[in-house]
């Protein structure tokens, strides 16, 4: 059998497979625009999706009637001739060989550990839809990471809501979860377990003796090695 016989024999198989190519072309572009969203860790564009699908519409029905015309001449149309059917699965498994796989998203990068600590002390109704969905992933993954971020997330409230009378009850809670790293802090609460109560429960703080702390140290800091004793204590008095 010469070259040009084998070409002519397998030449309408080959315009049957590409046609089927040409009518499975509209999912497979929106498998592709979908793992490409996938990779990126958002959801596919439906307006984007449906732009490049309208698009390709009238380039995918030119080709399909230039192919259905080439069928019809090669002689593939109406009664297929013996063998048509075996000569199509042939080139079928043939090009299963060189049909490109959808690429598999790469894994998103692991966040810093300084970056999980600001979402689990940020107030959850203030913390962006993005990273929220992180943090829960990431909770979800390690147990103790989310006992933790319970933990963090209760001793804030009682410090926003001034529920001191709330700390022994959340102080067993964290006792009875393998944390050794909030149990040693346990243990600090409880020698001074009154007083903490107390500010916590307390609407009064420390924040106007700190504050005023603050602004003599930045004054004696403005004036060192060109001023003494008594024009800084005149700052002080002066509020300049």
């Amino acid at each position: 059998m010469q070259l040009g016989d084998v070409v002519a024999a397998l030449a309408p198989a080959l315009v049957q497979v590409g046609l089927e190519r040409v009518d499975r072309c509209p999912t497979h572009c929106l498998d592709q625009q979908r793992v490409q969203a996938a990779g990126a860790g958002e959801a596919p564009d439906g307006r984007v999706v449906q732009t490049k699908l309208a698009a390709a519409a009238g380039q995918r029905q030119s080709l399909r009637q230039e192919l259905l015309h080439r069928l019809v001449a090669l002689g593939g149309a109406g009664d297929q001739p013996s063998g048509a059917t075996e000569a199509v699965q042939t080139v079928r498994r043939y090009l299963r060989n060189f049909t490109p796989t959808a690429p598999v998203p790469a894994p998103r990068p692991a966040p810093r550990p300084r970056r999980v600590v600001r979402w689990i002390m940020t107030n959850p109704s203030n913390l962006p839809d993005e990273d929220t969905l992180s943090l829960k992933e990431i909770r979800a993954g390690c147990p103790e990471l989310d006992e933790v971020t319970d933990h963090v997330r209760d001793f804030a409230e009682m410090m926003r809501d001034l529920r001191g009378d709330q700390l022994p009850q959340w102080m067993e809670r964290v006792e009875h979860d393998p944390l050794p790293a909030l149990h040693s802090l346990i243990n600090g609460l409880r020698r001074d377990q009154d007083a903490v109560v107390a500010g916590l429960s307390s609407p009064w703080s420390s924040g106007q003796v700190e504050g005023q702390n603050t602004r003599v140290k930045l004054l004696k800091r403005a004036g060192y090695g060109r001023a003494n004793f008594d024009l800084l204590r005149k700052r002080i008095l002066h509020r300049t």
